[in-house]
Order: C-alpha cells, then sequence, then structure tokens
C-alpha cells in the first residue's frame, strides 16, 4: 500500500467515447490492483458541454455532480485530479487553470493541436510541479513491457529496423457524417495524430530519439455531409505514410489509416535487431512472437504473458484488450499522486511525441525531409 495519506478526489472533463473509457477506468482500477486501498478515489465531478451525456456518467459510475462549465471543476475547491478527455483543441485551457490550482492532471492525446500549444501546457505542468500524464495508453500492453525489456537488455542486438501499422476503419463509409476529429482546427491532424500518435510515441520509447522524417498524407473523401444536412470539407488526413531515422542509426516506418476495412482496431509492430526479432498486435496485448538467431534450435515462438503482479483484474489465466489499458494507465497516475513520483508517460512524452508528429505534417507539406528536434 501506499504510504501516502493522500486521498484523490477524481473529476473528469469530458462525457464523450473517451470520457467513458476514463470514467469506466477510474471506477474499477482501485478494484483491479492490489497496491491502491479501495477507498483512496472519490470519482467527484463530470463536466460535458452537453450536461445529459454527463449525467449518464454520473448515474453509472457515481460522480458526485455534473456541470457543463469545467471551471466548476477546476474551483470546486475538492478535485485535485482531472482527467482531460475533451477534443484536441480544448485541451490546452482545464491544463493550464489546473495547474495554477496545483491540480494533477491527466490528458488525454495528442496533447494538443500543435507543438506550440503542446509545449505551452507541458512548461506550465512542469513550472507548477504537478502530477501530469497523458493517455499514450500502449506502453502499459504487456507485449510493450516485455519487448522494451527485451531491446534493453541486449537480447536483441543493434536494432535496426522499426515496423508500426494501425489501421481503423469507421471512416471509409462515405455517408459517415463529418465530425471534430475531420476538422484541422479543433482535431489538429487527422489519422497520424489521432491513432498513429501511439506508434510515434512507442518508437520513441522502445528505439530512441528521431532524427529525421519523411511523410505523405492522404485525404480520400475530401466533402462530406453534415447533420443539418449540409456539407463541409475534410482539411485532415483519412491515411498517413511515414518514414524515419532514429539518432543510433535504426530506420522505421508507421502507416496510419481511418480506411482500412476489416479492421475494428489493429496495431501491428515489428522491430527487428542483429540477433533476432519481436512482433505483437494491439487486438492481443497479452501475446508476442519472437525470434532469436542464437538460440539452438531458432524459430518464431508465440509467447503469452501474464498481467503486471499487481494486476487483481485480468486474472494470470486470462488476458484482457485495449479497453483495459486505461486502467492501467489510471493505476499509474493515481499511484504517481500517493507515492507523490512522476508519471508514465508524461507530458514531455507526449510533447516529444506531438514533434515528430508535427515534422511529419511539415514534411507531408513541403515534400522534404524534416528535422528534428524542430
Amino acid at each position: 500500500m501506499s504510504t501516502s495519506s493522500t486521498k484523490i478526489y477524481f473529476s473528469l472533463i469530458g462525457a464523450g467515447g473517451i470520457g467513458f473509457v476514463h470514467a469506466w477506468a477510474a471506477k474499477v482500477v482501485t478494484v483491479s490492483y492490489c497496491d491502491l486501498d479501495p477507498n483512496s478515489v472519490v470519482l467527484n465531478g463530470v463536466y460535458n458541454r452537453t450536461i445529459s451525456k454527463a449525467e449518464a456518467l454520473m448515474h453509472r459510475f457515481g460522480f458526485k455532480y455534473v456541470t457543463n462549465n469545467w471551471r466548476d471543476i477546476i474551483n470546486d475547491g475538492a478535485t485535485n485530479a482531472i482527467s482531460v478527455a475533451t477534443a484536441n483543441a480544448f485541451h490546452e485551457d482545464p491544463v493550464i487553470m489546473a495547474a495554477d490550482k496545483r491540480i494533477n492532471i491527466l490528458c488525454e492525446k495528442p496533447l494538443g493541436i500543435n507543438y506550440d500549444q503542446a509545449k505551452r501546457m507541458y512548461e506550465k505542468v512542469n513550472e507548477a510541479k504537478v502530477i501530469n500524464s497523458t493517455a499514450l495508453v500502449m506502453r502499459f500492453m504487456p507485449s510493450v513491457i516485455f519487448a522494451s525489456n527485451l531491446i534493453n537488455s541486449g537480447k536483441l542486438g543493434k536494432i535496426y529496423h522499426y515496423r508500426a501499422v494501425v489501421a481503423h476503419s469507421r471512416f471509409v463509409n462515405p455517408d459517415l457524417p463529418i465530425e471534430w476529429r475531420m476538422k484541422k482546427d479543433i482535431a489538429g491532424g487527422g489519422a497520424l495524430a489521432d491513432i498513429g500518435i501511439h506508434l510515434i510515441d512507442l518508437a520513441r520509447y522502445l528505439i530512441g530519439e528521431v532524427k529525421e522524417v519523411s511523410a505523405i498524407t492522404k485525404i480520400f473523401i475530401k466533402e462530406r455531409k453534415t447533420r443539418d444536412g449540409g456539407t463541409d470539407y475534410v482539411d485532415v488526413d483519412d491515411a498517413a505514410l511515414m518514414i524515419m531515422e532514429f539518432e543510433n542509426g535504426a530506420i522505421g516506418s508507421i502507416e496510419a489509416t481511418r480506411f482500412g476495412p476489416g479492421f475494428q482496431e489493429l496495431d501491428r509492430i515489428e522491430i527487428h535487431g542483429s540477433n533476432g526479432m519481436i512482433r505483437f498486435y494491439l487486438d492481443n496485448p497479452y501475446e508476442i512472437y519472437l525470434y532469436l538467431s542464437n538460440e539452438e534450435y531458432p524459430g518464431v515462438k508465440r509467447i503469452v504473458l501474464k498481467p503486471a503482479k499487481e494486476a487483481l483484474w485480468p486474472p494470470s489465466k486470462s488476458v484482457s484488450g485495449w479497453g483495459y489499458l486505461f486502467v492501467a494507465l489510471m493505476h499509474d497516475f493515481f499511484k504517481a499522486i500517493l507515492d507523490r513520483r512522476e508519471a508514465s508517460p508524461n507530458f514531455y512524452d507526449a510533447l516529444k511525441a506531438q514533434e515528430v508528429l508535427e515534422a511529419a505534417y511539415i514534411s507531408a507539406e513541403r515534400k522534404e525531409w524534416v528535422q528534428l528536434p524542430l
């Protein structure tokens, strides 16, 4: 158990689809990990512009109150931890105000709609010295943890290749009405910013800092219907392909698309080194494929991993998918607050991922290689 007597009063800013996931994770985390006291987290307030959505989460998960003004949460005098799960353009103001109030902050990814906004947010939480975390949840996959330990041990040898693909399929429907994720002024970017950001973060986390990038982006359906019967233009990427060189000499590629029919949620990551290969998929984060060339009988092996030793759920004989990564995220965020340590991944990690993302968009626009840091 934590030696700190702090109690967490957690409030949620944003009750949309991803806000629901954050609420669920905050509700179940204390009964999912043995090193959290079930009474250490109080679900406090929920903000959403459409109040009925906030009320739905309050009734389902047991938050104390709802509001359609997020400033009420920052100023309620009880909240000491928030999750910001609004559209990307609306992250900055709550983060800045919460940091001024010394409230600990978890923010969805990407951190902002551009690198400058993300930098302001990072500098603010760093100045305020509040615990900060970001929803780059793929770091909590047991397969990613295994891969990180394997690479750091040197067993894969010198790393040569990083290949990663993420695909969604919902946007391939031409009758899907336009939404905020298709507008640059609200989302900041398209497929690469929305789902590819996870693969950018893992590239840094597993391989190292990126030296330079080259990218191409594509909008397949440029005009869509609005919900009121009009039309509007899509101005962010439906798909993107990025190649990069790392500072350590490895090369890599990231492909992100929201036009991937046949895939509800696919991430495939493959890393090759001088001594072997590791491959894993998001649809089963407890499974990896490993090849080590120096074994007596080398061959690709399938290995099933167990959850973290502190996890009570899922039990060691079962696996769980994407949603449970948010429980692991909440676990690290809440433990960081209680133990008064840094969370990981944090705003610095989010800032560095956003820097690579911005370099990719600059490259796609100019049709040239872009060097980092910006």
